[in-house]
């Protein structure tokens, strides 16, 4: 799913569901200085959201932020006099209607994102370490035999998009799993859940595009990119007329890309989710193990953080069990991240290499 926005902006015809990287107060915070003044590039602000109209970080204009985090602890807008925070009755109010502040009857405002402290981060971060280093050896053999169907599928280059992307970004969101970002709570303009770490993680983050049945893997360092409209355009070819590009037009640029060859087959893994096939099983099998223990986990996350839904309490957890896994798995040399993720000088036909195709059985 920056902000930890690891999504990029779509199409208004298709639907945005964005695993990104913010949210509603998290337990006791320490200090103000804590929050108050740290600047808002230096937090890792994460949203698993859909929206309508206007994302949460479109709230957040001018220092509505450090309205955000002197909020952190209740108060009146005496509060913000005290602070030096300069505020009008209609930033009060847009922060309102993005639902990321409230007020009380009687003037009491409090933040309703959860922005985690330093100290708070620290501890959820460990928690999330020791948590991967438990589940690792009870999923790794499944994602061994699930990487070994990827490679006799001739889908080598792609291992990668397809474990992350595919298998912890994407396939581990269900009715049954861990939540989807609509069963979570409605915001007004957006459903989901939105809220911040104190520090960004070392390594560098990344997240999935969605275009309909069309997914890439995406990261900040990526050096090509053929651009939304082309893959907006390829989604809309495969929702109409199927998975063998017929268009000459389109197809002359997609073999540009890697993504076709001269006939119009596409060069990137199809995956069909519910299927019943080696790699549905495999995948069915590795998220079920990871959501039930996340799901146990949260009992106790949930109100050690004080965060009152346990679904947005299994979201903002596994957001940071998704790294930790992930960073397991290369440390271990069980994928590699392609160099074109990297910024490196690939060749725009590398492409390919972070691109699958999902069609729903």
């Amino acid at each position: 799913m920056i902000e930890t926005l690891l999504h990029r902006t779509l199409a208004a015809t298709l639907t945005l569901i964005c695993a990104v990287t913010a949210h509603a107060t998290a337990g006791p915070l320490t200090t103000d200085s804590t929050l108050v003044g740290r600047p808002y590039k230096q937090f890792d602000v994460m949203a698993y959201c859909s929206y309508s109209s206007f994302y949460p970080s479109q709230y957040l204009t001018d220092n509505n932020w450090d309205i955000l985090c002197a909020f952190t602890t209740p108060g009146t807008t005496a509060r913000l006099d005290s602070l030096g925070i300069s505020h009008t009755r209609s930033q009060l109010r847009l922060l309102e209607v993005g639902d990321l502040l409230r007020r009380t009857n009687d003037g009491i405002y409090s933040t309703s994102m959860h922005i985690f402290d330093k100290e708070q981060t620290e501890a959820i971060r460990e928690e999330s370490r020791l948590f991967t280093d438990s589940i690792f050896p009870l999923i790794s053999p499944d994602i061994n035999k699930l990487i070994t169907a990827f490679n006799a599928g001739g889908h080598q280059p792609q291992a990668y998009s397809l474990i992350f992307s595919y298998l912890l970004d994407s396939y581990i969101w269900s009715d049954t799993k861990l939540p989807l970002a609509k069963r979570l709570s409605n915001h007004g303009t957006w459903d989901g859940a939105y809220w911040a770490m104190y520090d960004k993680r070392g390594q560098s983050k990344i997240g999935t595009n969605g275009y309909g049945p069309v997914k890439v893997t995406w990261t900040d360092d990526l050096g090509y990119w053929p651009g939304d409209n082309l893959l907006i355009n390829l989604a809309r070819h495969i929702n109409g007329s199927g998975i063998v590009v017929t268009d000459t037009v389109l197809n002359s640029t997609l073999t540009k890309w890697g993504l076709t060859d001269t006939d119009g087959n596409l060069n990137v893994p199809i995956l069909h989710p519910g299927s019943g096939d080696e790699i549905d099983r495999l995948c069915d099998s590795i998220t079920l193990t990871i959501s039930d223990a996340v799901k146990n986990h949260c009992t106790s996350f949930a109100e050690k953080y004080d965060i009152e839904s346990p679904l947005e309490a299994e979201v903002i957890f596994y957001h940071e069990v998704m790294w930790d896994i992930l960073a397991t798995l290369e440390a271990n040399h069980l994928i590699t991240r392609p160099e074109i993720l990297k910024g490196a000088e690939t060749g725009r036909e590398r492409f390919s290499d972070i691109m699958y195709i999902v069609i729903q059985s």
